[in-house]
């Protein structure tokens, strides 16, 4: 019969050393995105996402996939934590970076009164070009934003 040796997981904050939290018979075979799941369960306001897990205060952060047993600790492992903030997804960044050219654009095809003179507000170019640059430029954006919401898939890597 072989006896497994379990973990204890020591979460300090950095500058302090003030504990955080302790976490008691963690497999050996847990990684460090696991470990942020378990943070997560005591702390729910630091998702993992939002944690960075350290060896060292000053440190590089640890990857999610790293297994406890391969780190150099012995049998109770004290890391330290940094918030890293509130995360914004990739969709969003794309959202939000196709959006922005459109809108600017259009407020300058439409002649928005507090871009130019009301003299000019509200009037049409008398170039058809203009308007089939407005078509093209905003079919081009148009179609990056909904192939953003429905096409594409990010990937944690």
């Amino acid at each position: 019969m072989s006896r497994v040796t379990f973990f204890e997981v020591e979460i300090l904050h950095p500058k302090t050393r003030e504990q955080l939290c302790f976490l008691d018979k963690v497999e050996p075979n847990a990684t460090i995105g696991e470990i942020k799941c378990l943070f997560h369960k005591a702390y729910p306001q630091w998702y993992p996402s939002r944690q960075a897990l350290k060896l060292d205060p000053r440190g590089k952060a640890l990857k999610d996939d790293e297994i406890l047993q391969n780190l150099p600790v012995g049998t109770t492992a004290t890391m330290y934590f940094k918030d890293l903030g509130p995360q914004v997804g990739w969709t969003m960044v794309f959202l939000a970076e196709y959006a922005g050219p459109l809108i600017i654009y259009l407020l300058f095809y439409f002649r928005l009164p507090y871009i130019y003179r009301h003299k000019f507000a509200f009037t049409s170019s008398p170039y058809p070009v203009v308007n089939l640059a407005c078509v093209c430029h905003s079919f081009h954006y148009l179609k990056r934003l909904v192939e953003t919401i429905f096409v594409h898939r990010f990937s944690h890597g």
